[in-house]
């Protein structure tokens, strides 16, 4: 991988590079960046399981170099804090604060150089990668990072062309650890529980680590955005050994009168084990042969700041599938999925599982709040009663985000899920404050 770099890094060389060719003056232009963040997550869990109160601290601190003949260097360190009130007892502490044994921690998340020449950029080291399926989503202080070769190119009218190569990961969608950088293998969250012996176990078993199957592989990533006004996006995820995904979404927005515009999304994905992942599940019956397809439509109406959309995605697969629902930090759907656990020795919980959600955005600055908005959302979780029974859920939701002042921000959620299943019926709260420099 190293030496694909610097081939890349020798083809780019000849371009025009963007930035000084004084050495003083791109260091003059160097920056400081980073955020601040306070939350604080209240969960109350029903059917007798303890609750969870638990408030963190923390955020990321930076810098960054001007450019100096087209290079550039840029770190950062991310780190969440408890400030000593955490709880004694870890099944009270929110299961994502922190790291898996739930203990406050830091890392160097982001070590990288960059080289820029017209409209093409290569980032090579830990970074911050946004995609639909690997993505640096941040839904508690520090978000997923990655460590990645990273080429775009914007030289297409209204494209973005985007070769990479992921080759390691840390965040809270990993499988082994949050805190850490490991193989993007290793970090495959799947939804199979196997034993010792590597047979289907979802009562005594572990969620496999396939690196124990594939060894430590990384993976390849081509995209497409093309976004004249409206968006069509195609991306190819194909990690060695283990799983290649291919995805595919559009938006099309049309004004149907002066104040009411509709906009029409639609969505795809297909999964499939590759290499010895593959031959691994085959094996013992199983498959990782699965996809989703997604609609969407949304009526807006300026003068009342109002926007009404209703979503519906479906899964496939059988009983013998095993699936990767936000596998590496990616939740593209239109309608989020809770994390279901895999019962009664199935190799999934999600599988021909429909899903469905009625949301109402209200644009506050119609009414004297300006960036004050709120969220209002009903969702309906249909599992396939074959593949998981009695855990259908009704997930009700409000959230309120606003801009308060330069830099500052802040967002508070409640939601209330209700099922049959008692690991899927809560409510939980989350407030957050946030400043970015």
């Amino acid at each position: 991988m190293r030496a694909s770099a610097l081939c890349v890094l020798s083809l780019l060389a000849p371009l025009t590079a963007v930035g000084s060719d004084n050495l003083a003056e791109a260091l003059q232009t160097s920056r400081l960046f980073g955020y601040g963040k306070l939350m604080l997550i209240a969960d109350d869990k029903k059917g007798g399981r303890l609750n969870q109160n638990t408030p963190g601290f923390g955020g990321k601190l930076g810098a960054e170099t001007g450019n100096y003949h087209g290079f550039s260097l840029k770190g950062a360190v991310y780190t969440t804090q408890d400030l000593g009130l955490r709880s004694d007892n870890p099944r009270e502490t929110d299961a994502y604060m922190f790291d898996l044994d739930k203990t406050p921690y830091s890392l160097l998340g982001e070590a990288q150089i960059g080289f820029t020449a017209g409209r093409t950029t290569l980032t090579l080291g830990r970074q911050e990668f946004f995609s639909p399926i690997i993505n640096s989503y941040e839904y508690r202080i520090i978000p997923n990072l990655f460590e990645a070769y990273t080429l775009k190119n914007r030289d297409l009218p209204h494209t973005t062309l985007t070769l990479a190569h992921v080759g390691k990961m840390s965040g809270l969608d990993g499988l082994v650890t949050y805190s850490e950088f490991r193989s993007m293998s290793q970090q495959t969250y799947t939804s199979l529980i196997t034993n010792a012996a590597g047979a289907v176990d979802t009562g005594n078993g572990e969620t496999l680590d396939p690196s124990r199957v594939v060894g430590h592989r990384g993976v390849w990533v081509a995209g497409l955005v093309y976004e004249p006004g409206n968006r069509l996006q195609l991306w190819n995820f194909h990690g060695t050994d283990t799983l290649n995904t291919l995805y595919l979404d559009g938006r099309w927005k049309k004004g149907l009168s002066e104040n009411l515009s509709m906009t029409l999304e639609a969505q795809a994905y297909r999964v499939a084990a590759v290499g010895r992942f593959k031959q691994y599940l085959g094996q013992r019956g199983l498959n990782a042969s699965y996809g989703l397809d997604g609609i969407k439509g949304t009526l807006a109406y300026q003068p009342a700041g109002l926007s009404i959309s209703l979503a519906h995605n479906r899964f496939s697969g059988n009983e013998r599938t095993v699936t990767a629902f936000g596998n590496w930090g990616g939740y593209p759907e239109f309608v989020s999925m809770p994390y279901l656990f895999a019962e009664n020795n199935g190799a999934s919980a999600i599988a021909r599982s429909r899903l469905s959600k009625l949301t109402a955005v209200l644009d506050l600055g119609i009414y004297g709040l300006p960036d004050h908005g709120l969220i209002f959302g009903h969702a309906r979780v249909d599992t396939d009663q074959a593949i998981l029974a009695n855990t259908d859920i009704v997930v009700n939701s409000l959230i309120y985000r606003a801009r308060l002042a330069q830099g500052w921000s802040a967002r508070a959620a409640f939601e209330a899920r209700n099922s049959g299943n008692r690991r899927y019926d809560n409510e939980f709260a989350t407030l957050a404050l946030r400043y970015d420099f």
